[in-house]
């Protein structure tokens, strides 16, 4: 049965290329009013129609909260939010200053929790909704060069079970995702020989192949889905069969 998101108000952040692009428009193919917070609008119509874009920049919390207004005020509600949007700078831990390591808490984690911020009141008051993290599995494996990386995501752990926990009172639902390499445009300007990228994978994975956008799409969207309505604070892993515990 084919997953049924009809008339959902749904946002995702971090929306303008790659995994959020793939849901904005995956969730509009399933009906849901699905919304995408870009940095920038003029950028946006090359990625998601503009009439579907809001700005949105998750490390200004008056952009935020300005957002979230201008959707209820339009839609009346929001049901799904997706905390998508991150930044992957690759640095070896020995090169960070407290700056570099703020810049990505900034986004990852901290933009995160301005949107939760900026949202809860209107589920609260709503009685119902769902909150996405988009996770990474370089948490559980430890990848080079990426300390401030896994420290953002791990803090997205933390968050997903405290929220879960906190909300689950008003019927609000809050998981995450970690995601395993997924070819996208971020993808592609860092690792310009994917063949060499596909044939490091195949050692790795369980299954052959690549992630898309397109097929981790249905995942989020089932979370998203009252299908889901027995499951919070989980952390699920998408990964082809990447990492094991």
């Amino acid at each position: 049965m084919a997953i049924d998101l009809t008339g959902k108000v749904c946002v995702i952040t971090g929306a303008g290329e790659g995994v959020g692009r793939g849901l904005v428009l995956g969730f509009q193919r399933r009906g849901a009013h699905a919304i995408g917070g870009v940095r920038s609008l003029e950028k946006s119509a090359a990625a998601i129609a503009p009439s579907w874009a809001v700005k949105l920049d998750v490390t200004k919390a008056d952009e935020v909260r300005a957002a979230v207004e201008a959707i209820v005020a339009r839609h009346g509600r929001i049901d799904v939010w997706i905390n998508n949007a991150g930044i992957y700078p690759r640095q070896a831990a020995d090169t960070l200053t407290l700056a570099d390591w703020r810049r990505i808490l900034d986004t990852n984690l901290d933009g995160a929790w301005r949107c939760c911020e900026a949202i809860i009141p209107h589920l609260k008051r709503q009685q119902a909704g769902v909150i996405l993290n988009v996770g990474s599995i370089t948490l559980r494996l430890g990848m080079a060069q990426l300390t401030h990386y896994h420290a953002s995501k791990g803090g997205l752990v933390g968050l997903t079970r405290g929220l879960a926990r906190d909300l689950g009172q008003y019927n609000v639902r809050v998981n995450c995702v970690h995601l395993g390499a997924v070819q996208t445009e971020g993808e592609l300007r860092l690792f310009p020989d994917q063949a060499a990228v596909l044939k490091s994978l195949e050692e790795k994975q369980a299954l052959r192949g690549r992630l898309t956008p397109e097929t981790v799409e249905p995942v989020f969207a089932f979370l998203a889905s009252d299908e889901s309505r027995d499951i919070s604070g989980q952390c699920l892993t998408v990964d082809r069969g990447w990492a094991h515990d």
